[in-house]
């Protein structure tokens, strides 16, 4: 493979480098352990692409361009105590991406672009989850009137009403209003494909008892973080290569007289090659378990 490689790349290694220096670039001995060249994905550990990495690698690339950054507190979207769901929802609602008819309509996308609800106005982001009449009869509902009904969230454009949002307030209503928002546009959907439609008091009671359910679950957790056994910093190595390893582990289920037993082999590039699963019909040690 070396001697084709010098016969085919000498003349190009020659017209960017002395004949000297092409010679003993080609002469340079490639590693030991590499047998075969492969394609390699830097941005994983195991070197194999992932839909993860691969969009985490584009959102890199796209945010450097001036075009595509917005300004705005989006930390603080993350750190509203709500429902991931609800946090997500804020999130697309600064970057854009709310389907509401009228951005489906810019799309190219033949609909009607007037509020499935009040049928009056078009269906922006502002009207949708601001200024429909619905929209704001939900608010006392949920207990929210006095913070979205507040001169900072009633001025611009639905991102500068959410990140003022997040200037002025808490956490936690910052949440409840991320959960109220994806009531109000859940309640949106179930209208167009189901014909189902809560009333507006229906909408901001659903999203108290959803946050509240929600933060009391939330807040038990918390209290019982230091019951938590430390997560390990070991990790995995690799064995050498032509070599496997094999992982074990053991349950013990003292009440119903068993142990349960498991073992998953992978080689030294970290790919899956074989496991195993059984259990038996009697009470081990920890010691005879993981023997």
């Amino acid at each position: 493979m070396i001697d084709n490689y010098k016969a085919w790349n000498v003349p190009k290694i020659c017209m960017l480098f002395p004949v000297q220096v092409a010679e003993r670039i080609i002469a340079t001995p490639l590693i030991g352990s590499v047998y075969v060249d492969k394609l390699v994905w830097a941005e994983e550990r195991n070197g194999y692409y992932s839909v993860k990495s691969g969009y985490k690698l584009a959102m890199k690339c796209i945010f450097r361009n001036d075009k595509y950054h917005v300004e705005g507190n989006w930390k603080e979207i993350w750190k509203a105590h709500a429902p991931h769901k609800a946090c997500h929802l804020l999130w697309r609602l600064c970057r854009g991406c709310i389907p509401t008819r009228r951005r489906l309509l810019e799309r190219h996308v033949d609909c009607d672009v007037h509020c499935p609800l009040c049928e009056d106005e078009v269906e922006d982001d502002v009207h949708t989850f601001f200024t429909c009449v619905s929209t704001q009869s939900s608010w006392q509902a949920a207990g929210l009137s006095s913070v979205l009904g507040s001169a900072a969230c009633q001025q611009g454009s639905a991102v500068d009403r959410v990140f003022a949002l997040c200037r002025n307030e808490d956490y936690a209503t910052i949440g409840r209003v991320a959960t109220l928002l994806w009531s109000i546009w859940h309640n949106q959907n179930d209208k167009f494909w189901n014909d189902n439609v809560r009333s507006p008091i229906q909408i901001g009671r659903a999203a108290f008892d959803h946050w509240n359910e929600w933060f009391a679950v939330h807040k038990l957790r918390s209290n019982d973080d230091h019951d938590v056994p430390l997560v390990s910093t070991n990790r995995w190595e690799k064995p050498h290569i032509g070599w496997l390893k094999c992982n074990v582990d053991a349950a013990f289920f003292v009440g119903a007289g068993r142990t349960a037993m498991g073992a998953c082999f992978r080689n030294n590039s970290g790919e899956f090659m074989a496991e195993i699963t059984q259990w038996q019909q009697l009470t081990l040690s920890t010691e005879e378990g993981e023997a």
